[in-house]
């Protein structure tokens, strides 16, 4: 059975990231529901990844909602196509530590890192 969604109101979350480090947050998201986001990198810019996975999912397959290369900041909102995990992936290509700092409305059922 689903836990019953709690919708969080506002969720902040900062990482930093070494040069040449990754990093992943993901929301557990059913289908149908939306999730609003904002993020920032301080340092420098990053690569990205916007991306969901399925439960129990074919291992490897991902939809891609948006990316980018040598980006500073991105917001939206996407809505969950299937349940699964939504969420971001960040690279620091720079030779700085960059933080990254996230910001995320909707309906989700927890936070992954």
């Amino acid at each position: 059975t689903l836990r019953t969604l709690f919708p969080y109101t506002t969720l902040f979350r900062s990482v930093t990231l070494k040069p040449g480090e990754g990093t992943e947050i993901k929301l557990e998201v059913l289908k149908g529901k939306s999730v609003s986001y904002e993020w920032s990198a301080v340092g420098g810019p990053v690569n990205f990844d916007t991306h969901g996975e399925p439960y129990n999912g074919e291992k490897g397959y991902f939809h891609s909602y948006s990316k980018g290369k040598q980006v500073k900041s991105d917001k939206g909102e996407f809505t969950a196509i299937f349940d699964g995990t939504h969420g971001w992936f960040w690279r620091n290509r720079s030779n700085n530590d960059v933080t990254i700092a996230l910001k995320t409305n909707g309906d989700y059922l927890s936070v992954k890192q």
